[in-house]
């Protein structure tokens, strides 16, 4: 069994839709008073375009997201 944990953050983009930003091994125990302040400044930096499109325009949301993973059988 192989447990991950990553935070995923939500933004919404200049064009209106969500964009995510995955953030594997996080610290763990964050919150919003820590990850929002993150969010912001990324949003601030103004520092990525996509087809001509700001994707961390606006704050959204987030949360863990934890995943486990249980092999069946790998084959030799």
């Amino acid at each position: 069994m192989d447990t991950t944990l990553t935070l995923e953050m939500k933004f919404g983009t200049a064009d209106g839709k969500i964009k995510n930003l995955t953030i594997k091994n996080p610290k763990s125990g964050l919150t919003s008073e820590n990850v929002q302040p993150a969010m912001e400044t990324i949003i601030g930096l103004n520092a990525f375009e996509i087809k001509g499109i700001n994707p961390y325009a606006a704050l959204g949301s987030a949360r863990y997201v934890e995943r486990t993973v249980t092999d069946v059988f790998a084959a030799e």
